[in-house]
């Protein structure tokens, strides 16, 4: 089994404790890879995502860099980070009209992403793109204008799923609001929002809660392997 993740600042796994290749960090890409090697004998991970990595950026990796085309040419799985940084630059430097115009680059780009990976790398990997979180807590003064342009990204990301055959693994509705019974922000365990200072990316556990989401999507599309994981469950007893 050959994975290849690709994406933003997430995918290369800031804001997760432990560093593994400069500047990646063990994020929920490698702990979904830790997922699939309960299922496959042998998993190669190839990581290409960097961090602050925009929809642009992306695109012009998959066209120009060989060592990237050919890690999603040969991969039989593919993760997808993008959409946050094209935002997250517009809340830090703003500019008039700024949002509106991430969205719509994002809009333009990512179709043509899709379609580079599908029609000229000729990927036929089974790809899982996750959806862009809102980091902010529900009470913050900020949060209906983040979530508004989200949304937009999101529903681009949705949008373009049958015409290249991916899935949605959507974070932004599992982080969400407040732990059920409880006051907690979700967003203030998953991600270092609330802390001093703020940073948006995910803890060590809002990352292996994004890899539990992939590994729930996987699950569900591939329902014969969750019988392996339950074997080998019951073999560790």
């Amino acid at each position: 089994m050959k994975y290849t993740a690709l994406g933003n600042s997430i995918a290369a796994g800031i804001g997760a404790s432990f560093v593994v290749d400069p500047p990646k960090r063990y994020g929920y890409v490698y702990y979904f890879r830790d997922f699939l090697a309960t299922i496959f004998p042998c998993v190669n991970l190839t990581n290409r995502a960097n961090p602050a990595f925009t929809s642009t950026l992306l695109l012009q990796q998959l066209q120009t860099d060989a060592v990237t085309r050919e890690a999603v040419k040969t991969a039989d799985l593919l993760t997808i980070s993008n959409g946050g940084a094209d935002l997250l630059n517009c809340f830090l430097q703003p500019t008039p009209n700024c949002l509106t115009n991430a969205v719509a680059t994002f809009a333009q780009n990512w179709p043509l992403i899709m379609k580079e990976i599908r029609k000229s790398i000729r990927s036929h990997a089974d790809i899982f793109v996750m959806t862009v979180y809102n980091p902010l807590r529900g009470d913050d003064p900020n949060f209906n204008t983040a979530e508004f342009f989200i949304q937009q990204i999101n529903n681009v990301i949705k949008a373009n799923r049958f015409k290249f055959h991916y899935k949605v693994v959507d974070v932004h509705a599992d982080f969400l609001g407040q732990f059920t019974n409880t006051t907690q922000w979700k967003v203030c365990t998953w991600t270092h929002i609330c802390e001093v200072p703020p940073d948006v990316h995910p803890t060590y556990a809002g990352h292996l809660e994004i890899a539990r989401l992939h590994e729930l999507k996987y699950l569900k599309n591939h329902p014969n392997k969750l019988r392996h994981v339950d074997d080998d469950d019951q073999s560790n007893d």
